[in-house]
């Protein structure tokens, strides 16, 4: 069988991830030092639902850390354009979280009611897809929850929500900006969503460091030109959501994670001064 490796001009994936973790290992060491305690952190949680609010944290956090985790996973193959969306929906995830802390009976009781208003929309898309028995209860629990979403327009006509945070927020800018996160969504998300939607910049660190050999250009298909970034914001990220989540689920000793979250962001803030400097050209 050949070798496919060789025929695509990729590395082979365990001798890159060993090349990139030594080239940011500190990186990587911190970042994997919240993902273990997070991990065993949750693994020994026990608790039960108290609340509406509860239960949003307890589907939110483990969903938060497969992410945190799977950005890792990613950077290591320098797999970048990958790990850049995954890291647009950690950020997502943070603004979430942090708006239904604003609220939490509120704003926990629509983001799972909302269930019932997508799974009746689909149920409607495709009535082939439901037995008899599962449209009726759909419908049932959509009739109690739709009130939340009700609501009068702008025109002061009746509307009903397209987005679970409606009409409390309309856009997903404005629920940033309501949690303190606009620059995060203007220097972040916007660029992540570049990459998401396959705009040209998403191709960026495949050619901004390709190589120009016997007047060919070969693109660097494995680039590594965002791995610091994406760990440092995907600690960033996680570190806050986790942090949410513990305060009402107690997952983990606080000043434990504190000391962790700590360690880490004093390391990605020096480095990322270090890395501005060093893109900086005398004049």
């Amino acid at each position: 069988m050949p070798d496919e490796n060789k025929q695509t001009g990729l590395v082979d994936n365990h001798q890159f991830a060993a090349s990139v973790y030594t080239k940011y290992q500190e990186h990587f060491d911190h970042y994997y030092k919240l993902l273990k305690f997070a991990e065993a952190s949750l693994h020994k949680y026990r608790g039960l639902r108290k609340d509406s609010y509860h239960a949003v944290l307890q589907y939110i956090c483990p969903r938060a850390f497969k992410s945190f985790d799977a950005i890792r996973r990613l950077c290591e193959i320098a797999y970048c354009e990958d790990a850049a969306v995954i890291l647009r929906c950690l950020l997502n995830l943070m603004a979430v979280t942090r708006w239904i802390s604003k609220d939490p009976e509120k704003r926990s009781k629509k983001y799972l009611g909302w269930y019932w208003i997508e799974l009746q929309e689909r149920a409607e898309r495709q009535p082939d897809k439901f037995s008899a028995a599962a449209t009726t209860e759909i419908q049932k629990h959509f009739d109690a929850e739709k009130s939340q979403f009700e609501y009068t327009n702008r025109k002061g006509k009746p509307d009903f929500a397209k987005q679970w945070y409606q009409p409390e927020v309309y856009l997903i800018s404005d629920l940033f900006k309501e949690v303190g996160l606009e620059k995060h969504y203007q220097e972040a998300y916007k660029t992540l969503s570049g990459t998401e939607h396959s705009d040209v910049m998403a191709y960026y660190a495949m050619f901004a460091t390709a190589e120009k050999k016997d007047g060919e250009t070969k693109l660097e298909i494995q680039s590594d030109l965002f791995v610091r970034n994406y760990l440092r914001n995907g600690f960033q990220y996680f570190a806050d959501i986790f942090g949410m989540c513990n305060k009402t689920m107690a997952y983990a000793d606080d000043r434990e994670l504190r000391e962790i979250v700590e360690a880490g962001m004093s390391f990605y803030k020096a480095d990322m001064k270090s890395e501005s400097a060093s893109t900086v050209k005398p004049r």
